[in-house]
């Protein structure tokens, strides 16, 4: 009992020397973690380059330009020749002349009917045209004799009126025959279905020993070669489009919603239809786009992003779009002023397209925009531009005056 108390002695002596051991050396001495705290160059605003030198950032000069004034929307592609192909006779399949799918052009064999009754019935009205045309080499000779007989009064006048009624009769028939023989030719035509234009088919909806009625689906035929892209505009835009359309074209820029961003395949094309109506419940108005879809990038049904560029901003102030940051009193924009100091600026964007934006007011043409780095600067700090190696590029005065200096795109891109 007693080596087992002497034990727990040693044990508590032991932690407590450790104890004062470690808090001897790894407390300094009194006011130096308030020395090694207190900043270099004093206190006061500005983030974290605040007392401790100019801040590095990247700029860019703003220019002059063009910027299209766009709206993007959602779409869907549609064909512009989408058949649902049937048929006007009653009739048995046959033979299916294509598989689920092909691609067929015009005129081509789709299926064929039982034609057996409707070239019977051809057959009988073309015996029908040669016996009427007999009939009417009798009549017309007939007349011929009636005629001299008249002329020598051996034969009466009324006589002369039978012969040409008759033959007249005959010529009458044989127009009928021909017009038989025409409609013959158009039902014994109906029983082969075929492509009525260029196209891509579905799922063929019936097979070999089906009954067809009149109006039953066959297949569905659609155009993915020449596709249009249906897309709606609000009302508040619908005067501006249809004041460009009235100046000329109005370009539409038409991408896959799956594709997502610039670099995904794309067509241009411009507005080519608006509608006649706004839909009052929605605010919008209905346009299209009509699309040369050789390269298939587009299937119809398929959602779509689109642009279409209303109008144009001319001569307006631009600025790569990544210098406009959102303030709390709205846009505003790190400008850099010839004392190297920052001003910060509110603005009013006129809209943004790509990488640029335009601005309508705050802004002059040369002025140097901060394009990275505006989250440690405030009004009045001091900054020091970077160049493309990420090096310091110096004073912003000295910057403009150097050569290729106020270029029209980011200093450092």
């Amino acid at each position: 009992m007693r080596k087992r108390v002497l034990i727990g002695v040693g044990s508590l002596l032991l932690i407590l020397g450790a104890g004062a051991a470690y808090f001897h050396f790894s407390i300094p001495p009194s006011g130096t973690a308030l020395a090694q705290e207190a900043p270099s160059g004093g206190g006061g605003k500005g983030g974290r380059h605040a007392g401790g030198g100019a801040a590095p950032v990247k700029v860019a000069t703003a220019t002059t330009g063009d910027l299209p004034v766009r709206r993007s929307t959602i779409g869907w592609i549609q064909s512009k020749a989408a058949t649902t192909i049937t048929t006007q006779q009653t009739g048995i399949v046959t033979s299916i002349a294509v598989a689920n799918g092909q691609e067929v052009k015009t005129g081509d064999l789709i299926l064929q009917f039982d034609d057996r009754a409707a070239e019977a019935t051809l057959a009988r009205d073309h015996a029908a045209l040669a016996r009427d045309q007999t009939t009417v080499v009798s009549t017309t000779a007939d007349l011929q004799r009636v005629q001299d007989l008249v002329k020598r009064q051996v034969d009466s006048a009324q006589q002369l009126d039978v012969s040409t009624a008759a033959a007249a009769s005959a010529k009458a028939v044989i127009s009928l025959d021909e017009a038989n023989i025409a409609a013959d030719q158009v039902v014994v035509d109906e029983m082969k279905i075929r492509a009525p234009h260029a196209g891509r088919l579905g799922a063929v909806a019936v097979t070999v020993g089906s009954l067809v009625q009149p109006g039953s689906a066959i297949v569905t035929l659609t155009d993915v070669d020449n596709i249009e892209a249906v897309f709606t505009v609000s009302d508040a835009d619908a005067g501006l489009l249809r004041a460009s359309l009235a100046e000329g074209a109005v370009p539409v820029h038409v991408r896959s919603a799956d594709s997502g961003g610039a670099g995904a395949p794309a067509l241009d094309a411009t507005v080519d239809f608006i509608d006649s109506t706004i839909v009052q419940g929605s605010g919008t108005m209905a346009a299209r786009a009509s699309l040369a879809n050789d390269k298939r990038l587009f299937w119809p049904g398929e959602a779509v992003n689109i642009d279409v560029d209303l109008s144009v901003h001319r001569g307006i102030v631009l600025v790569p779009s990544v210098a406009v940051q959102q303030g709390q009193n709205g846009p505003e924009i790190f400008v850099v002023k010839a004392d190297g100091t920052i001003d910060v600026r509110n603005v009013e964007v006129a809209g943004i397209v790509g990488d640029q934006a335009g601005i309508a007011k705050g802004l002059a043409k040369g002025e140097q925009v901060v394009t990275e780095g505006q989250l440690s600067l405030t009004a009045g700090q001091k900054v020091t531009v970077r160049d493309a190696s990420g090096g310091s590029g110096g004073d912003p005065a000295s910057k403009k005056s150097r050569p290729g200096a106020g270029t029209a795109t980011e200093n450092a891109s």
